[in-house]
């Protein structure tokens, strides 16, 4: 009596997978471009800071020159309109001036209705940090308002707590806002020639009589909102750039993966046996690498099948002579 066995199909362990194909093509190829996006963000604030920096600075000088040299603080009329023309220019935003002696200080900004809180300002920051240039101002005047609308003594006019209170609501959507301002500081003196010198910070002092000191207060917000936009454009390109090169990886790998599981279900298959049944990968496309894997494990299928049914003993005869 024969007994026939079939053999229990080998059961290989499954190694389990940390990272499939699909995510490792998509992290090689969207993170180089994500990181070259930060890295070149980066670059460009840096050098937008020092670019704005610089010529913050070339200005506030040059603005500071124009006024010291022709600037005649003993005509008020004259002073209110060269200062007024000062700061026409969107980049300028206020002047100073400190005439030597008891003669009237002048201070006008591009906004007159912030000179009286944007002043002592500019003076707490001047007492407690003489040596900086970069100067923040927040602004303060709902709360300034407020405050003087909550002083009001009895008695006074309507008129005058309904104008507190519409600045109020005018000014509170901007309460806390900041602006930075490049302040440059400079020294007018009249020299024994009759001729004016000018003292910057770290200037040695200039023969002569001191006329007055010049504060001015320079702001590029248009320059520095542009250079935002042109941020944010680098940014969103390198999105964009980043999305369609996942797009296509995503594409290019999920064919492979596609034919890499459809091998290995056929080879699984073969493995119990079953070598009589042909692989058949639809791969698409053209030819290429992957079509000549899937034609290598089909001639290697046809020759196992082929050697292992020549090594299977024949059938019992059932000869005449017997």
């Amino acid at each position: 009596m024969t007994v026939t066995t079939t053999p229990a199909p080998l059961a290989l362990p499954r190694v389990p997978r940390r990272v499939g194909l699909h995510t490792k093509a998509l992290l090689t190829t969207v993170l180089p471009v994500l990181a070259l996006g930060l890295l070149t963000a980066v670059i460009l604030t840096v050098q937008r800071r020092a670019e704005l920096g610089t010529i913050n600075r070339a200005l506030g000088q040059t603005v500071s020159s124009l006024l010291a040299s022709t600037l005649d603080v003993q005509d008020l009329n004259l002073v209110d309109t060269q200062l007024r023309a000062a700061v026409a220019p969107p980049s300028v935003a206020f002047v100073d001036v400190q005439p030597a002696g008891d003669a009237p200080r002048y201070f006008t900004s591009d906004d007159r209705e912030s000179d009286w809180v944007l002043r002592p300002a500019l003076d707490a920051f001047l007492r407690e940090q003489p040596g900086r240039t970069q100067f923040t101002w927040h602004d303060t005047r709902a709360d300034a308002y407020r405050a003087a609308l909550s002083g009001l003594q009895p008695g006074t006019p309507d008129s005058v707590r309904e104008h507190l209170q519409a600045r109020v609501e005018a000014l509170s959507a901007a309460q806390g806002q900041a602006t930075a301002y490049q302040v440059t500081q400079v020294g007018v003196y009249e020299t024994p020639t009759g001729t004016r010198a000018l003292q910057f910070p770290g200037d040695a002092r200039p023969p002569g009589t001191l006329l007055f000191h010049l504060t001015i207060g320079v702001t590029l917000g248009e320059l520095n909102a542009a250079l935002a936009r042109q941020l944010q454009l680098v940014l969103l390109s390198c999105a964009a750039i980043a999305l369609l090169a996942a797009a296509v990886a995503w594409r290019s790998v999920r064919r492979l993966v596609r034919v890499i599981i459809a091998i290995t279900a056929a080879a699984q298959h073969a493995s119990l046996g079953h070598l009589g049944d042909p692989i058949t990968v639809k791969s698409g496309g053209r030819p290429d690498e992957l079509t000549d894997l899937v034609t290598a494990i089909e001639r290697l299928r046809v020759s196992l099948h082929l050697a292992l049914s020549r090594l299977r003993p024949a059938g019992p005869s059932t000869g005449k002579g017997q």
